[in-house]
Order: C-alpha cells, then structure tokens, then sequence
C-alpha cells in the first residue's frame, strides 16, 4: 500500500509546536479560508450550485472535532475533580 501524497502545508505541524502555536496556525489558515470564500461569494454565478452542502459538510466535520475534543476534556476535568475536589 503507498504512502498518501505529502502535504507541505501540514509541515508546520511537524515540528514540535506547542498548543498555542497550533492554535495561531489554525485560526491563520482560517482566516485564509474566510477571505477565499468571500472572493467567490462576491460572484455567486461562479459558484457551484453544491457550495452551501460543501460548506455544510466542512462545517459539521469542525463540529464533530468540537464534540471530539469536549468529550476529551471532560474524561480530563472529571478526573481533575476527583483528584482535587471540585471550586
């Protein structure tokens, strides 16, 4: 089986960066992805007449993320509790 194709954008990840800087790089590519979705609203007859389910899709996909990361941290602020009692 072959090695999914290298994506350079992704390299900055590959460093030992911490939360924080993970954090900027992500809200910074979303910021990008914001404005590029301006662009092709500002003429919507280039648009595919799939662009609101494509976004729709990403959008959902960031959700499941979110409830990914909750459930996480919850399990962690559980036993954060247990340990130390709950302020």
């Amino acid at each position: 089986m072959s090695a999914l194709p290298r994506n350079d954008a992704l390299s900055v990840f590959d460093a030992d960066i911490s939360i924080a800087q993970a954090q900027v790089e992500i809200v910074n590519r979303l910021r990008i992805h914001t404005e590029m979705v301006a662009r092709l609203l500002a003429d919507p007859s280039a648009l595919p007449p799939d662009f609101s389910t494509f976004l729709e899709d990403i959008g959902n996909a960031y959700l499941d993320i979110a409830d990914e990361v909750n459930r996480r941290t919850l399990g962690l602020q559980d036993a954060y509790r247990s340990s130390f009692g709950s302020n």
